[in-house]
């Protein structure tokens, strides 16, 4: 093999030395899991053994601690490494992500968050139960929930688990069980406070890691404007897909409009809400919605640049890895770019592991939390409310926390054989489950006289339809074309790289054009498929299936009268806009309905509560 260059050498040498983490790496990686450990332990010595108290801080958490832990909570290890490697293999168009994901938190701030918070709800399905005065549909919505939960949980904890085989050698069951028993084991003698206050001290891990690499790989590659330089030249800065056809991987249409109901309904998630009731006021919660949305501008915006020094990088060296086998999955190309910019600073790859290992345990313990909080609210919720010890019910949300840290082991030792960026898994999830879930919600807040049958039959034929087309679509559905590799030159062995090699790659660029142009075509010609729908499309069409069919149903079975409805339970522009009453409060003399509703075990008669309020200004008590 002819290398053109001393630097060149030595960065192939380089390739080869980098295997493995050295002893300081393993040190600082110990050290940042045993800070998190510790985080645990503190909260488990200074706290009060109380249900309110390990679900949701007793309600008195400030509004930055928790911001920075529902933006930690869905960033994760699967944005880490997913999106740089989605960048590096298909180009920039997927930063149009991060502009829906941001509207998403600004809406919230008019729909969501008016309508969960004063209810004064433990479990974010209370609220279907509530709305619809049904338990089956709170019962499907929480299974559904925890699918979508479980789901996440799972390919979170792939992830880094994919970057520590890369470049520690050790095998895949045995890092997932690493990062799932420390969060589990942090999550459950700490509660939510543990997990909250892990992830603030996760997230100045994660943005050192992030900083690091950009600006190491930056001067790898030859400076700021040769990293964009290469990228414009090899396609990887387009941002101009604008065709409509859903079968499109990615477009502008399918990346803002799909993806902000991939992303909206995580506002309606058990570890999203758990946070969000966990805030001391409105206010606060309100800061915090608005703060994420600021954190997701500048999280995408350092993504993208992520992605751009990843590809700059082996572009400028000259050798792609994975197409030299030297990776096995596209998910492990940004440890392996870390383990060659970082291998001369003893304890710099333990810190972007480090990185890796806090966006994982952060999504995993948020998410075990939000499952226990389910299983004792939701499913054990009936039951546990002839248990007069608060420490008893404490206890068996620590046991089901154990339980749901082993699942997501499981699960995500099984999600390996699983193909493309993890990124895309994640949406997909969110997408196929989430959809028809925020259907339900939605089909409460915004339509008043949808009833119970239709929610739940809306969301269960919503839940089956998404499901199969997803699955459907992950084993028939077309793989995406990549954009060219880089080159090969200085990373293939003398025996490999003959001129058959060096030909393919150095029409690489024509062969994209002409692969991409005949597959547009081919899409024309074919008869649609759902197995070819892009991925970005799941949530929106998840969501719409569950309302019109639940309005259908509606329609059949009999509409909910809109007199008897508590205007608590819709939007409130819908409130306005139907002319529903206005919700009691404090002020009028009267206990609110939500207080009246948890009385009453939320079996609600807006006749009843006009019978039960006083009607003069004094006091009332119920037992």
């Amino acid at each position: 093999m002819q290398i053109s260059s001393p630097e060149k050498l030595m960065f192939y040498i380089s390739m080869a030395a980098a295997e493995t983490l050295g002893t300081v790496d393993y040190v600082v990686l110990c050290i940042m899991l045993g800070i998190s450990l510790g985080i645990g332990i503190f909260f488990a010595i200074r706290e009060k053994d109380t249900k309110e108290g390990y679900l949701l801080g007793n309600r008195q958490m400030g509004a930055f601690s928790v911001a920075v832990s529902m933006f930690v909570t869905l960033s994760s290890a699967i944005s880490l490494l997913g999106v740089p490697a989605e960048i590096y293999t298909f180009g920039s168009m997927m930063i149009y992500q991060y502009v829906s994901m941001t509207s998403v938190y600004i809406v919230g701030m008019y729909t969501c968050l008016p309508l969960m918070y004063p209810l004064g709800i433990t479990s974010v399905y209370e609220y279907l139960g509530m709305r619809f005065d049904s338990t089956a549909v709170r019962l499907l919505g929480t299974c559904i929930g925890m699918l979508q939960t479980a789901s996440y949980m799972a390919i979170a904890l792939l992830s880094p688990a994919l970057a520590l085989q890369t470049v520690a050698g050790l095998p895949l069951w045995w890092s997932i069980v690493i990062v799932g028993l420390v969060g589990t084991i942090y999550t459950s003698i700490g509660g939510i406070k543990s997990v909250v206050w892990t992830d603030v001290f996760q997230s100045s891990i994660m943005l050192a890691g992030i900083l690091t690499s950009i600006v190491l790989g930056v001067m790898r590659s030859g400076g700021t404007l040769n990293v964009l330089k290469t990228a414009h030249q090899e396609g990887r800065l387009g941002l101009d897909e604008i065709n409509p056809d859903p079968r499109v991987r990615h477009t502008v249409w399918g990346l803002v409009i799909g993806g902000f109901f991939n992303w909206y309904v995580n506002l309606f998630t058990q570890s999203m809400g758990q946070r969000i009731f966990a805030i001391k006021s409105l206010k606060g919660a309100k800061m915090s919605y608005l703060l994420n949305a600021v954190f997701m501008v500048l999280y995408g915006l350092l993504l993208w640049a992520t992605g751009l020094a990843l590809f700059g990088f082996f572009y400028t060296q000259g050798c792609d890895p994975y197409e030299a086998g030297t990776v096995t999955n596209r998910n492990q190309l940004m440890p392996y770019f870390v383990m060659q910019i970082l291998s001369g600073f003893p304890g710099a790859t333990g810190l972007y592991m480090s990185t890796l290992f806090s966006g994982a345990l952060s999504t995993v313990s948020s998410g075990i939390n939000a499952l226990a909080a389910n299983t004792v609210e939701d499913i054990l919720g009936p039951s546990l409310r002839r248990v007069r010890s608060e420490r008893l019910v404490t206890v068996i949300a620590k046991l089901a926390v154990c339980f749901y840290g082993l699942l997501a082991i499981g699960l995500a030792y099984a999600a390996k054989s699983l193909q493309g960026p993890v990124s895309q898994m994640a949406m997909a999830a969110f997408g196929a489950c989430g959809g028809p879930v925020l259907g339900m919600f939605l089909l409460g807040a915004l339509i008043p006289w949808s009833n119970k049958i239709g929610a739940f039959f809306g969301g269960l034929i919503s839940l089956a339809l998404n499901v199969w087309m997803s699955i459907y679509g992950q084993i028939y559905g077309p793989r995406p074309t990549t954009l060219p590799p880089a080159p090969m030159f200085a990373c293939a062995k003398e025996d490999v790289l003959n001129s058959t090699t060096i030909s393919m790659y150095s029409n690489a660029s024509s062969m994209y054009e002409a692969t991409t142009m005949t597959i547009d075509e081919s899409m024309v010609a074919e008869p649609f498929s759902f197995a070819d729908v892009s991925y970005c499309w799941y949530g929106l069409m998840g969501t719409l299936m569950a309302m019109i069919i639940g309005c259908l149903i509606s329609l059949i079975a009999g509409r909910t009268d809109v007199n008897t409805l508590d205007p608590d339970l819709v939007f409130p522009f819908v409130r306005k806009l139907c002319k529903l009453r206005e919700p009691l409060t404090k002020d009028d003399g009267l206990v609110t309905s939500a207080e009246y509703k948890a009385m009453t075990n939320y079996r609600f008669s807006w006749d009843m509560y006009k019978i039960n309020a006083p009607q003069e200004n004094s006091e009332t008590t119920f037992t």
